[in-house]
């Protein structure tokens, strides 16, 4: 399955690790074909992406710095726990300085992009940003956020865990995108839809180092 350019994607999918997997996936694409990135988190450090896109075969840590930039929504969480090396990500002060992760994503953006175009971005979740905001202001940050990143020449996965928001705020999201991903879990086998991929109907998919296989 490809992704369309210039465009933001909401995928759409229960807590586990396949949205993760997925985005990872597309990151890890991007990145061999010398396509610059950034990743923002808001339920992940940094350092725990990179250790777990090892784990699907993506070698991350050599290009963060370089062609990969994460603004960081998380680590605050983790106060004087957090260890290890200095990293030069771009520290945000939680997911509901939204003002704040807006001029991180710019900084990120700058960074990273040096031409408005094949550029890639994972937003990890719009869930973690409804916990701690207004609905309607995370609606207009995302709207604001989307249009930045389009117009920096990005194609952006927008991640949402299914089942822990209202429908309309679901529906809202959705409407904000250029298109959406849903995938699920049925007794172990992964079902994926997406109309705007040309996938109308739910299929059975698999998720390897090879990418999505329908």
């Amino acid at each position: 399955m490809t992704f369309p350019d210039n465009a933001n994607i909401l995928l759409i999918g229960p807590p586990g690790d396949e949205k993760t997997a997925l985005a990872m996936q597309y990151i890890g694409d991007a990145l061999k074909k010398k396509q610059p990135c950034v990743y923002i988190t808001t339920d992940l450090a940094p350092m725990d992406i990179e250790n777990r896109a090892s784990k699907y075969g993506h070698v991350f840590f050599s290009h963060t710095g370089k062609d990969l930039y994460f603004v960081d929504c998380y680590s605050w969480t983790l106060g004087n726990k957090k260890k290890g090396k200095k990293r030069d990500d771009i520290q945000v002060p939680g997911p509901s300085a939204l003002n704040d992760m807006s001029i991180g994503i710019a900084q990120a953006v700058q960074q990273a992009f040096k031409k408005p175009e094949n550029n890639k971005a994972v937003f990890q979740s719009l869930s973690t940003l409804l916990l701690y905001n207004n609905p309607e202001i995370v609606f207009r940050f995302v709207q604001i956020t989307g249009a930045r990143l389009k117009g920096a020449g990005t194609s952006t996965l927008f991640l949402l865990e299914s089942g822990m928001h209202e429908e309309k705020a679901v529906t809202t999201l959705k409407h904000l995108m250029d298109g959406f991903i849903e995938i699920k879990n049925e007794g172990g086998r992964l079902m994926l839809n997406a109309p705007q991929n040309g996938v109308s109907d739910w299929i059975e998919f698999k998720l390897g180092k090879a990418g999505i296989q329908i």
